[in-house]
């Protein structure tokens, strides 16, 4: 058997809902010691073809939930807090893939933007996260693989998800926002 374009990829359109479980870290400059937190992420997406064969175009919206824990201060002194930020997000990835039968590989890259619904942190990182960024670039890469019945066609993918831009600020720290995404999506062929 050899690898050919994917059966998903000569379908003109694939729409169809996104969910899956986010752990996400935040980085912190100057560097803190973190943790991940569990977060969520739910939403839809339209996948186009091209007139490149391998190649699909694919857009997504969702909200996600990012955030992360703090277990020390810049000095190294133990702190415990937490972060939690609600975001909706929209992602633009260029998708290539192939297939052996009903079974497509694939991997995924591209841009995207975060903004802001609502923060939440504990008091002690409200003190030093004095500012709040509304909008997020983020870039984000992933892998997955599918599988395509009649006109519906489930897909799992792994991806990482990395602020491009800063998410916090404060006086003397910025943070910029990490996550690696599990998600399940759901698609019916349209036209």
């Amino acid at each position: 058997m050899s690898a050919r374009p994917a059966l998903a990829q000569n379908v003109d359109r694939l729409t169809g809902v996104v969910a899956g479980l986010a752990e996400s870290e935040q980085i912190w400059s100057p560097s803190v010691e973190t943790d991940r937190r569990s977060g969520f992420v739910i939403g839809a997406f339209v996948d186009v073809r091209t007139p490149v064969t391998a190649l699909r175009v694919r857009a997504e919206g969702a909200v996600a939930r990012r955030g992360g824990l703090v277990l020390s201060d810049f000095r190294g002194g133990a702190l415990d807090g937490e972060v939690q930020s609600d975001y909706l997000t929209f992602q633009l990835h260029a998708k290539v893939g192939g297939s052996v039968g009903p079974v497509h590989v694939f991997a995924a890259a591209g841009p995207g933007v975060d903004y802001l619904l609502q923060s939440r942190e504990d008091a002690v990182l409200a003190q030093v996260l004095i500012e709040e960024h509304a909008t997020v670039m983020t870039g984000s890469a992933g892998v997955g693989v599918g599988l395509r019945v009649g006109t519906f066609g489930a897909e799992v993918e792994g991806r990482w998800v990395r602020g491009l831009t800063d998410g916090y600020r404060g006086s003397s720290v910025t943070v910029r926002n990490r996550s690696l995404e599990w998600v399940v999506r759901v698609s019916r062929v349209r036209g």
